[in-house]
């Protein structure tokens, strides 16, 4: 096997989750979200920074965690909102919701059941090959 056909080429340019009712499990038709892969080079950028963050705090003799629960769910949400490029089929109060981060941070805050399903879809290799 070629080992070019086992890369996931849509970690970097995103592939579209199909966003599913939260109650139904039915795919909401026209509501999508183009996300970014674990593989691509902004999603490996952010997980060196944060090594290099550990390494830092580890040189000066502070704890390589220095963590709580809070912090580490704000991470993520800032980590999701980086991966999230593009969205479609959004709208708020009747209106058209622009794909801002500012948008995305209030759209995965406020409906938790969205931000699942986007984590869920980028934590999965399967869903970046062609």
């Amino acid at each position: 096997m070629d080992l070019n056909k086992l890369k996931p080429v849509k970690a970097d340019e995103g592939a579209t989750l199909d966003l599913r009712h939260p109650e139904t499990e039915e795919v909401i038709k026209g509501m999508s979200i183009t996300l970014l892969g674990q593989d691509s080079a902004i999603y490996r950028k952010m997980q060196l920074t944060k090594q290099q963050a550990a390494l830092a705090r580890i040189s000066k003799g502070k704890k390589a965690v220095d963590l709580d629960a809070e912090r580490l769910a704000e991470e993520s949400l800032d980590d999701l909102v980086k991966l999230t490029v593009a969205w479609s089929g959004f709208k708020l109060d009747g209106k058209e919701l622009e794909c801002t981060p500012e948008n995305v941070r209030t759209v995965y805050t406020e409906w938790a059941w969205i931000r699942e399903q986007a984590q869920e879809f980028v934590n999965s290799r399967a869903n970046f090959f062609r």
